[in-house]
């Protein structure tokens, strides 16, 4: 089982854009918010709540 490293600290959460294996994901931090970072699809990332 993986471990939960650095809670309170950071994180990241899924964007809705994908490019081919890849996804945009919004990454946080106490002083830090980045949206525009992309990384391989196949992370664990928590997926946000969408409503229309």
């Amino acid at each position: 089982m993986g471990a939960l490293n650095l809670a309170g600290g950071h994180g990241a959460s899924w964007a809705s854009t994908a490019n081919g294996t890849n996804g945009f994901y919004l990454y946080f931090h106490p002083t830090i918010l980045n949206p525009g970072r992309m990384i391989y699809r196949a992370y664990g990332f928590q997926l946000r709540c969408l409503s229309e």
